[in-house]
Formats: C-alpha cells, sequence, structure tokens
C-alpha cells in the first residue's frame, strides 16, 4: 500500500507500540529490585509478627541489712521510766572543827549557795541559837543533837533538819524557803512552830506537848507533809493566811481544834492505809492434834 504521510495511523506501529509499554514496566520493576539496599542488622532484629517481647533482664536488688522486728510494747513488757535526777547534794562544814556554833554558823553564810552544818549526834546545845539566810543545821545520823532553847531561822532559805527541839522554832519575818524537816519538836509554854510573815515547809516532824503545834500568821504558804500532831492542849495548826498543802498529817489528842484555818486548806491529800498481808495459814501436818481422822 502506498504511504499516507508522516501522521497516518497504521496496523504496524499500534504493534510496536503495545510491545513497548509491556517491557517499560517490567524494566522499570527489575531497576527498583536491582536498587533495593541490605535492610540494617537493628531493624532485620525487630520482631514485627505483632507478639509480646521477652522481658528485658534486669539488675538483681542491693543487698540491705535485715533488722529485727521490734518487740511489740506490753504494760508488762514496756521498759520502767527512768530513775529521778539524784538530789544535789550540799556543802558541808562540820560544827566540831570551830570554837562554837555560832562560827560555824557565820562561816558558812559567807559561803555562795546553801550550805550545811552538821552538829554530831549525842551533842546537848544551849544557848542562843539563829540560823542565817542559806544555811542549814543539820544533826548528824544517829541520835538527834538536842537543842535546849529556842531556834530561830533568821533569813531566806534558812532550815533546821534532824535535831531534837526542846523549845521549839520560831521563823523571822518576812522570810522565804525556810524548812523543818525530821525534828522532833515540843514547847509547852508556846507553839512548837510560830512563824509570823513568812513561808514555810515541814515536813517528816513529830509536835507534841505545845500550846499550839503550829501557828502560822500574816503568812505565805505553809506546807505539812509527813507529820504527826499529837498531846496538843490548843490546836493542831492554827493559821491565818489559806494552807497550802497538808499531806499525810496526823493528829491524836488534840484540846481545840486540829486545823483553825478560816481561809481553808487549798489541797489535802492522804494516802490510803496499806493493811499487811495476812500471814500464809499453817499446814495441817503442823497443827496440834494433826489431820483430821
Amino acid at each position: 500500500q502506498a504511504s499516507c504521510g508522516t501522521n497516518c495511523w497504521l496496523p504496524e506501529n499500534h504493534t510496536t507500540l503495545m510491545a513497548a509499554q509491556q517491557t517499560m514496566g517490567k524494566e522499570n520493576v527489575a531497576t527498583a529490585a536491582t536498587a533495593e539496599k541490605p535492610e540494617p542488622p537493628a531493624l532485620a532484629a525487630l520482631d514485627l509478627t505483632g507478639a509480646t517481647p521477652p522481658p528485658l533482664p534486669m539488675a538483681p536488688p542491693a543487698a540491705t541489712p535485715s533488722k529485727p522486728p521490734a518487740p511489740l510494747l506490753t504494760p508488762r513488757s514496756a521498759p520502767p521510766p527512768p530513775p529521778p535526777p539524784a538530789p544535789i547534794a550540799c556543802p558541808r562544814i562540820e560544827a566540831k572543827d570551830f570554837e562554837t556554833l555560832a562560827a560555824a554558823l557565820e562561816a558558812a553564810h559567807v559561803k555562795p549557795g546553801r550550805v550545811d552544818v552538821v552538829v554530831a549526834e549525842g551533842t546537848t546545845l544551849t544557848g542562843t541559837i539563829k540560823v542565817p539566810a542559806g544555811v542549814r543545821l543539820v544533826g548528824s545520823a544517829g541520835t538527834r543533837p538536842i537543842i535546849m532553847s529556842t531556834l530561830t531561822l533568821n533569813g531566806d532559805g534558812a532550815g533546821v533538819m534532824n535535831c531534837d527541839l526542846r523549845e521549839g522554832v520560831k521563823v523571822q519575818m518576812g522570810t522565804k524557803d525556810t524548812e523543818v524537816r525530821g525534828c522532833a519538836v515540843t514547847n509547852p509554854c508556846d507553839a512548837g512552830i510560830l512563824s509570823r510573815g513568812a513561808a514555810l515547809t515541814i515536813s517528816d516532824c513529830e509536835l507534841y506537848e505545845c500550846e499550839d503545834a503550829v501557828r502560822h500568821t500574816y503568812g505565805d504558804r505553809l506546807t505539812l507533809v509527813r507529820c504527826q500532831i499529837r498531846n496538843i492542849d490548843g490546836d493542831g495548826i492554827c493559821s491565818i493566811p489559806k494552807i497550802s498543802l497538808l499531806e499525810d498529817v496526823s493528829f491524836e489528842n488534840i484540846g481545840r481544834h486540829e486545823v483553825m484555818c478560816k481561809a481553808g486548806v487549798l489541797r489535802k491529800v492522804t494516802s490510803p492505809v496499806v493493811e499487811p498481808p495476812p500471814p500464809p495459814p499453817v499446814p495441817i501436818s503442823q497443827l496440834p492434834y494433826g489431820p483430821a481422822g
């Protein structure tokens, strides 16, 4: 057939074009396959199946020293409370080291703080005795020294301890923190302890055969602890100001009032009487007639 020019369409051209299109796709696939690079080792190791990965290994925890369990504290196993602190000992002066008791009292008065002047047991003292401020007249252990005349507490912090006072005690007006402790006090002609305008503590004393055992007028606080008052013609305790404390004070054979105080008592404490335990029963074998039958 005759040619009809460059733009005429022939069956031969169509066949050639279709073959070229088919071979073009295969060449692209082959080119892409040859262009693929090998996967890196990290990606190749990944598990893409969706399964749960195994747990990562963990280092064991550091060992800690084991402590024993704390014991349960019950009323019986609880630790006891700590003991109370020991009382502070006062400096001491022996009265026998001085020519007179007055010299010993004066030597103690010039020392700082409270000082005890110790009198030997069995000593009998006569004459005027005035205990200055910050000094305590103390009878040594054993038989109480006997003081035949009235003893005067003549300043703040003055005191007398473990003495046999045959004409009582007078407390100077306006003094503070005066003390009578562990003494036997008697005064048939007047009050056993006479205090005017002072703060006074009486403890562990026996007051007997006085007009009034304690006469406390126009004073500060008055405290009595563990005292026995007996055979008194007038009042056991006569106080115009209020009494601060009466603790375990016993009265016997009082002429008028055990306590004469219109202002009253702030606090009164009486410890319960503890009865001694009964003796154990006598075994049957030790009965006078032996076992029955």
